[in-house]
């Protein structure tokens, strides 16, 4: 069964756009070709493609930044974690150690 695409006088939802483009992308045709099988405008393939790829670089932010900081020798202590969307991690009489090694696993899921 062959999927339906909006038709060409439509106005297309960034979601249409992406099952059209990644369709597209899954048929191995280049933009204009896929486009003229499937009856579409090229141009309008090319601007949505354009515009979701502008869309996706300017919200990826990376979740986590990491400061400089030293882990010292000394006695355990409490220590809070602050992470964007109010995601907070409290632990109290942390090790350094055990400070290291949450750091390091933050660290590790940075894009």
């Amino acid at each position: 069964m062959r999927n339906r695409f909006p038709e060409r006088e439509e106005t297309w939802t960034p979601e249409e756009a992406r099952r059209v483009l990644d369709e597209a992308e899954q048929s191995g045709e280049s933009l204009a070709a896929f486009a003229r099988r499937h009856d579409l405008g090229p141009a309008r393939l090319y601007w949505w493609r354009k515009r979701l790829a502008a869309s996706s670089t300017t919200t990826a932010t990376p979740m986590l930044s990491l400061v400089p900081a030293m882990v010292v020798r000394g006695p355990a202590v409490a220590v809070v974690i602050r992470l964007r969307g109010d995601v907070t991690i409290e632990i109290a009489d942390a090790a350094p150690s055990a400070v290291v090694a949450i750091v390091a696993e933050l660290a590790r899921s940075l894009p």
